[in-house]
């Protein structure tokens, strides 16, 4: 339990910035808000709602001491809970970087709320097969769902929670290709008819090959002799990547006036939700009016063929490996595991060995 909260001071009824204690939840009704304790909120095994005075108020503490209960301080010895409140007290979980432990703290609280009272040691691996399946609608969901179940079962089997990690025997779900590269055509459209933050956008991420959170958070200082200093959030790895000489022309028309290189229409650093929301909103269609004809959508294609920012990544490497970089060099420069790039390389290498055959044969007499 927290001893501690850390709450930025604003003036109560403005709302405050909180670190809340875990199944604390934060809700606003007609203006004003509400604060209750409820383990496994929003899954079939939530407990009971318990109202708790304001974080501000004298008493907070005390009242989520008790809501908790003087048995749930302390998970039983050999229980999910265990494991779980263990590997994130321990050295291998603060070596993690911030946003593996928001991915993973999700899931880890996931199955604290399924599992918390079950001993480690009584898992099956039917029990996994099982809890896989729930999820298959959501592959991609199920895979991660597994993968942390795995990851932090093999961090308890050395030290005595279980002599083997059933996951093992569990498969992955196949889940396809991921997102879509961008075509070229695609990316023309952005810089043709897209606003100038979105496709200063567009080639920061195509150029450098970098995720849309790394992407937003390129300082001008990083910036240094036509050299762009990357460290990846999600994996903290700290790349230097020399930027495209198309990207430098994009670079000299960003404002020098700001410490972000990405800013929104107000000159501040962008959100993730903000960047989202706006990025969306300049691919959804005008509105129509009825009786009068429909105004053409020059960004349509782009929403219509499902293309999404993340893929911006994909098309950095495979147009690398099209132009003939080695996996390493696309490896230095994206900060993907050489397994990754390899499988796109696979993928470039079948489209040229096919085009060459096709072109042999129809060559032949």
């Amino acid at each position: 339990m927290h001893e501690s909260l850390h709450i930025l001071t604003m003036a109560r009824p403005r709302k405050p910035s909180i670190t809340l204690p875990p199944h604390v939840h934060r809700t606003v009704s007609r203006g004003k808000e509400y604060f209750t304790y409820q383990q496994g909120r929003g899954t079939k095994h939530a407990g009971p709602r318990i109202r708790l005075p304001h974080p501000a108020d004298e008493g907070f503490l005390a009242a989520v001491r008790q809501a908790t209960g003087p048995e749930a301080a302390r998970a039983a010895a050999g229980t999910f809970a265990a494991l779980i409140e263990a590997y994130k007290e321990s050295p291998e979980w603060r070596e993690l970087s911030d946003a593996s432990r928001r991915d993973y703290g999700r899931y880890l609280d996931e199955l604290k709320a399924m599992w918390g009272d079950l001993r480690v040691a009584d898992l099956e691996p039917n029990d996994v097969l099982t809890l896989r399946d729930r999820r298959s609608d959501r592959p991609a969901a199920a895979n991660y769902l597994i993968r942390v179940l795995s990851l932090v079962i093999s961090w308890g089997v050395p030290r005595g929670y279980r002599t083997d990690n059933p996951c093992e025997h569990v498969r992955k779900l196949k889940i396809g290709e991921g997102w879509e590269a961008w075509p070229w055509e695609a990316i023309e459209l952005v810089e043709k008819h897209g606003p100038t933050w979105m496709w200063q956008a567009v080639a920061l991420a195509l150029y450098t090959g970098q995720r849309q959170a790394d992407v937003l958070a390129m300082t001008r200082a990083k910036i240094r002799n036509g050299l762009i200093e990357v460290k990846q959030e999600k994996t903290g790895r700290e790349l230097v990547i020399p930027a495209h000489q198309k990207l430098l022309a994009v670079l000299a028309t960003m404002k020098s006036d700001s410490v972000q290189l990405l800013t929104n229409t107000r000159g501040l650093p962008w959100t993730p939700n903000g960047f989202r929301a706006s990025w969306n909103g300049v691919l959804e269609p005008p509105q129509q009016k009825w009786g009068t004809l429909p105004r053409h959508h020059l960004l349509w294609p782009i929403k219509r063929a499902g293309l999404v920012f993340h893929g911006l990544r994909k098309s950095a490497v495979v147009m690398l490996l099209e132009v003939g970089c080695t996996t390493a060099e696309v490896q230095a420069i994206t900060g993907q595991s050489m397994q990754m790039v390899e499988h796109y390389a696979k993928q470039v290498n079948q489209r040229k060995l096919a085009a060459s055959a096709i072109l042999k044969w129809e060559n032949a007499r």
